[in-house]
């Protein structure tokens, strides 16, 4: 699939268009607001013409547009090289058909549990999800967010049992972090800025921001 080569956001914009598309810890994501639904439709034909065996994007086509995502992949170990030149492809399409990309929500989210991998089973069970690593089960159908199984005991003065991942570009995370401050929140660990940030609500719950 275009070799299982694991590429950064550097390669990876190298090649695609950072106006148009956006990497989270799931891979990168484009959207194309498109309101008629054959646009919808022909756009998704042209891609799935486009991409190369063993590595297709998946395509969520609903009444507002189309959310495109070029999956990291777990065998691999993050995005693979193939992904940059299917997304610049996928970009051309776009263009082609008048369809103006919109990264204002591009964005990832998961659900972290402090249990460690012994409650890997539990919340597999419970979910119905697929693991896809020891730590890590998936939505099946890749629609809900993912859970984590994640021990945490790093000293946070706001602990909790179950906190949020949410991943979004650089470019976003500052008014990420201002707006949830003046809706009450606060920035709880910020030593690993620019990369990541913690926040919490006023009553304590946790998320953590990476960017």
């Amino acid at each position: 699939m275009g070799g299982s080569v694991v590429i950064g956001a550097s390669e990876f914009y190298a090649v695609a268009s950072a106006d148009e598309w956006r990497l989270t810890f799931e891979g990168a994501l484009a959207h194309y607001p498109c309101s008629d639904a054959r646009t919808r439709v022909e756009f998704a034909r042209r891609v799935v013409e486009l991409a190369p065996e063993g590595y297709g994007p998946d395509l969520e086509l609903r009444a507002a547009g189309i959310t495109v995502r070029l999956a990291s992949s777990w065998d691999a170990g993050g995005l693979v090289e193939a992904a940059a030149g299917l997304a610049a492809s996928i970009s051309a399409v776009a263009g082609d058909l008048g369809l103006s990309a919109d990264v204002s929500h591009l964005q990832s989210i998961q659900i972290a549990i402090d249990g460690g991998r012994d409650s890997v089973p539990f919340w597999q069970a419970v979910t119905g999800y697929h693991q896809v690593a020891d730590a890590d089960i998936i939505d099946p159908l890749g629609r809900a967010p993912g859970v984590w199984n994640q021990a945490v005991n790093d000293g946070r003065d706001a602990p909790a049992r179950i906190h949020v991942d949410l991943s979004t570009s650089a470019a976003e995370v500052a008014r990420r972090i201002e707006a949830p401050l003046e809706a009450g929140g606060r920035v709880v660990d910020d030593s690993h800025a620019p990369h990541w940030f913690t926040l919490a609500d006023p009553s304590g719950n946790l998320v953590d921001l990476a960017a």
